[in-house]
């Protein structure tokens, strides 16, 4: 059963990460998201929106326990070939936007700077908080020092710390924070915006 919801709607492709309650990455889920994105070159979206199901998480990150148990180079593989699908829709020119509302965390936080745009809920939270696990992230020890700076990727990277949408849009990691009272619709609007502007 995929725990990635996939919709098309007024030519913009929803791609909707749904497995409860703070939607975990699974090696399975990011083949499965790479995979829609893939197949999104052949009939091209207006589009692509990456969201998570539900208001706690956008992405909390990739499931621990594929990291053991020697599964540790097939999630390296699914994160690389996830990372490539991102470049080939850059290639082909198809726009992506992370919708990101509650905690954006770990491979959650990658997964959402790797959009082209990054759109937060006012309480929406980011962190690579793998130091934790004595790990760095590699997603963004390669990408986030060209995203918002070498000091600033550190700091997020060494410290594990939380920061609030605010101070990600502060320091380039979101692009747009968008209110609680108002965000389902600015959020809309915004999202039409972008799909016409293509």
């Amino acid at each position: 059963m995929s725990n990635v919801r996939i919709r098309l709607h007024n030519d913009i492709l929803w791609l909707i990460l749904d497995r409860p309650p703070l939607n975990i990455l699974s090696i399975e889920m990011l083949d499965q998201l790479t995979t829609a994105m893939r197949d999104a070159i052949e009939n091209p979206p207006r589009l692509i929106v990456i969201t998570g199901a539900g208001d706690r998480a956008f992405c909390a990150g990739v499931d621990v326990r594929d990291h053991l148990d020697g599964r540790e180079k097939e999630m390296l593989r699914a994160v690389y070939d996830n990372y490539a699908a991102f470049e080939n829709l850059r290639s082909h020119n198809i726009p992506t936007v992370a919708l990101v509302k509650g905690h954006a965390l770990g491979g959650g936080c990658e997964l959402a700077a790797l959009c082209d745009t990054v759109v937060a809920h006012e309480d929406a939270t980011f962190g690579l908080p793998e130091i934790s696990l004595g790990v760095f992230p590699p997603v963004a020890a390669v990408y986030f020092p060209a995203l918002m700076g070498y000091s600033a990727t550190m700091r997020l990277m060494l410290t594990g710390e939380t920061i609030q949408a605010k101070e990600a849009l502060r320091l380039g990691l979101a692009h747009q924070v968008l209110s609680s009272r108002r965000f389902l619709s600015d959020a809309e609007e915004l999202l039409a915006m972008l799909a016409t502007s293509r």
